[in-house]
């Protein structure tokens, strides 16, 4: 299944362009899974607190996600990208299985210039805008990155 268009938040393209470090290597970026009543749009929360409907902590999903490692980021002009390089986020699930879902969100976190783990953008799970479906006992759940996962484009 293919995944749809990673869209960063209108906050993150501020922050970065604003000094706030956001984007930066060094932070610890995490993913999580959200379900779909939650309505995401590029201005509809700026902080992994405005996340409602994450995937409930238990059969093999741990609520705040998974750390990405091996985080690059680029700069050439106006436009930075942002990949990882390290194993893909991966969930195995177990007992009753992981329930559908429909977002992948990518923040950082901890507390940078006062914002505490700031959203960095987001994607659906599947392109065709449903829901991926619940995994059962035993199956894993893997985000394969490609080239350049996230790009912004601002004004330095």
């Amino acid at each position: 299944m293919s995944m749809g268009t990673f869209t960063v938040f209108d906050t993150a393209t501020l922050w970065e362009a604003d000094g706030t470090g956001l984007l930066v290597a060094s932070n610890t970026f995490k993913m999580i899974l959200d379900q779909s009543s939650d309505a995401l749009n590029s201005s509809s929360v700026q902080l992994y607190s405005g996340i409602n409907f994450e995937v409930p902590n238990g059969n093999g999903y741990t609520t705040g996600g998974v750390t990405l490692t091996g985080v690059t980021l680029t700069r050439s002009g106006g436009t930075t990208t942002f990949n990882w390089t390290g194993p893909s986020p991966a969930w195995t699930s177990s007992g009753a299985g992981i329930p559908a879902w429909r977002w992948i969100v990518v923040y950082a976190s901890g507390t940078l210039n006062g914002h505490v783990n700031p959203l960095v953008g987001f994607c659906l799970g599947n392109v065709l805008n449903v829901d991926v479906p619940a995994t059962a006992s035993g199956a894993t759940i893997a985000i394969v990155p490609s080239t350049g996962v996230i790009q912004i484009t601002h004004n330095p």
